[in-house]
């Protein structure tokens, strides 16, 4: 039996049933979670009903929250804040109320508003898309010490190479390095590159995890042989760190931040097109500070985020959206929050695509969660529900301030 990790896992598997996309395993923890109350049942009914969604999805023309939230309390009387109810029950739908929201515009919105197209007839601002822009998957490329370079979108599981005594291995997406620098005489470098449309992950010879979202990179040694392990990254990279208290665990970001580690989870935001280095810490601890100064710096505690402004390298300490910064990872975008520029560079950087703005970029915030293996037709006709519209020319996605 699959095990209840929190409420949004749940409300991702409600969307993905509405979309018809679980998997055996996630369709026993949805039956696990619908067996184990009335509550839930219920709630799984309202959440699902048909007429009930489909007729508020009608009239959603943009995610701003507080446009959602009037129209998901007037349409669902359950989500609303007073109602003649038991208060365990009103809590419990309170607690779930806002995810339903999110739930209706990302993962079930398109399916559902779908749903209403032989009934009404709208003019699509989504010029077809060609069929050869898939969303993003794994594969890598990967610089050996020599400076060969091996691709590892469709290798076979094994060793893929041998370098100073050291053989790379790959198993199922995740490279691996064993006999790391038993016999290497000199520091030797390998560089994981992940161009746009890729992920991948690594296994370091120390034995901590990355990784690599779409248009990333790390740079680390074959062996760890000096007094602290340090690696060098680009793009976005979440680490599980081997704890070492002996050897500190050093990232340089960009040439422009520094992260200390000793033992710990955390995840990096350093895309050159982002006006911050952002890094976020889910355990542990680590110290945030500039390359030029990286004995100065904040150390941050689980749950806060470290942001070095590009501009002139401050820093500064927030706490964190956890669940928007490791959607990722977890196989979502969540653009909870998100202004349109920001939303388009993940969607470039994914889906391997150009973004411009036709007549400026639109002033709108967005809301909601998105499985990143939607097919790019249907993520963009959940955006168009906005007054935003869309033309597709090439690999270049045209946004239009209607």
């Amino acid at each position: 039996m699959g095990m209840i990790e929190n409420n949004d896992q749940i409300i991702r598997l409600i969307g993905k049933h509405l979309g018809n996309n679980l998997d055996e395993a996630e369709q026993r923890i949805l039956d696990e979670w619908l067996n184990a109350s009335a509550d839930n049942r219920k709630l799984f009914g309202e959440l699902t009903d048909p007429q009930l969604v489909i007729g508020e999805l009608r009239r959603f023309y943009a995610f701003d929250a507080n446009r959602i939230s009037k129209k998901i309390e007037a349409a669902i009387p359950a989500f609303a804040a007073p109602a003649p109810a038991p208060v365990h029950r009103l809590h419990f739908l309170r607690r779930w109320g806002w995810a339903a929201a999110v739930l209706f515009l990302g993962a079930g919105a398109w399916y559902l508003a779908s749903q209403t197209s032989q009934k009404e007839s709208q003019p699509s601002h989504v010029a077809v898309m060609p069929a050869e822009i898939p969303p993003g998957r794994e594969g890598a490329i990967l610089t050996l010490s020599d400076g060969r370079k091996v691709s590892l979108d469709s290798l076979a599981n094994g060793v893929i190479a041998q370098q100073h005594g050291t053989k790379v291995m790959l198993s199922n997406g995740q490279l691996a390095y064993t006999d790391a620098g038993a016999k290497a005489s000199t520091l030797a470098y390998n560089t994981m590159t992940t161009p746009r449309g890729r992920q991948f992950r690594v296994l370091l010879p120390d034995g901590t995890r990355a990784w690599l979202n779409a248009a990333s990179s790390i740079r680390y040694p074959l062996a760890f042989t000096g007094k602290t392990r340090e690696v060098e990254i680009t793009g976005e990279v979440y680490f599980e760190v081997s704890a070492d208290a002996s050897k500190p665990f050093l990232v340089n970001a960009a040439d422009q931040a520094t992260i200390s580690v000793l033992g710990t989870s955390f995840n990096i935001n350093a895309y050159d097109n982002e006006k911050d280095i952002v890094a976020t810490l889910l355990s542990g601890g680590i110290k945030v500070a500039p390359a030029a100064a990286p004995a100065k710096g904040p150390v941050l505690k689980p749950g806060q985020q470290g942001k070095l402004r590009r501009a002139d390298g401050r820093i500064q300490v927030l706490d964190a959206n956890l669940d928007k910064t490791m959607a990722w990872k977890n196989g979502f975008f969540n653009f909870e929050g998100a202004s349109i520029d920001y939303v388009m560079r993940q969607l470039e950087r994914w889906y391997d695509i150009s973004v411009v703005y036709e007549n400026g970029i639109p002033d709108i915030t967005f809301l909601g969660e998105i499985d990143r293996q939607t097919a790019l037709p249907d993520l963009l006709e959940i955006l168009r529900r906005t007054d935003v519209g869309f033309r597709i020319e090439g690999r270049t996605l045209i946004v239009l301030n209607n």
